[in-house]
């Protein structure tokens, strides 16, 4: 794959060879930042592995870095090395994921054991790395858990469309599914609606 967006693979090189070869990826202009951090294996993995994100300098073939990071420890027969690697939907995802977030992936259906700190990344540069964290739209990426939120709390569309938690040209899609969590799940924390079902109205009107 050739690309000029971030991407991210999975590393089972040690802390030394990949930063060391990383390193000379900077010092040749070929990559602009990297981030790592390591995992320890879930319950369902083998062994501990390195989350890796690299932000390329322009045109970058991902498919070389697997045999650039090849590493033969101890002479071993078979090295140490990455897996495929794959474009990164935002900087966001990635780092909310390899963080272990409770409430983040619970939006995806998931759980893990073991949970991270943003201290526990690795990087190239630690301005960069904060920058690209200070950026993240937290608004869009925790969009559907702010949005039942707002219901449970009684917030009507119109409030969360002012708020950004909902963006403006989705607000049918959003009017149809908070239609559909209030037929089970209607909590409005002691409001009205304004449109009633029934009317509490005098049923006479008078002139």
């Amino acid at each position: 794959m050739k690309t000029s967006k971030a991407f991210a693979t999975i590393s089972y090189n040690t802390d030394d060879f990949l930063i060391d070869k990383l390193n000379d990826l900077l010092r040749s202009h070929k990559i602009d930042f990297w981030a790592y951090i390591n995992h320890l294996p879930e319950e369902d993995e083998k062994k501990a592995h390195k989350h890796l994100l690299i932000i390329p300098n322009g045109q970058f073939d991902t498919s070389q870095l697997i045999d650039y990071l090849n590493e033969y420890e101890n002479g071993a027969s078979k090295p140490l090395t990455c897996i495929a690697s794959h474009k990164v939907n935002s900087f966001g995802d990635w780092y909310y994921y390899n963080l272990h977030d409770s409430k983040y992936l619970s939006m995806k259906g998931q759980s893990r054991k073991h949970t991270y700190e943003m201290g526990d990344f690795i990087v190239s540069d630690s301005d960069y790395f904060l920058e690209l964290v200070h950026n993240i739209d937290m608004t869009k990426l925790f969009r559907s858990q702010r949005f039942f939120e707002g219901l449970d709390n009684g917030l009507s569309i119109i409030e969360m469309v002012k708020h950004g938690i909902i963006p403006i040209q989705q607000v049918s899609a959003f009017m149809n599914i908070a239609t559909m969590y209030g037929s089970d799940n209607l909590n409005r924390n002691g409001r009205q609606t304004h449109t009633p079902k029934e009317d509490t109205t005098n049923d006479t009107e008078t002139n």
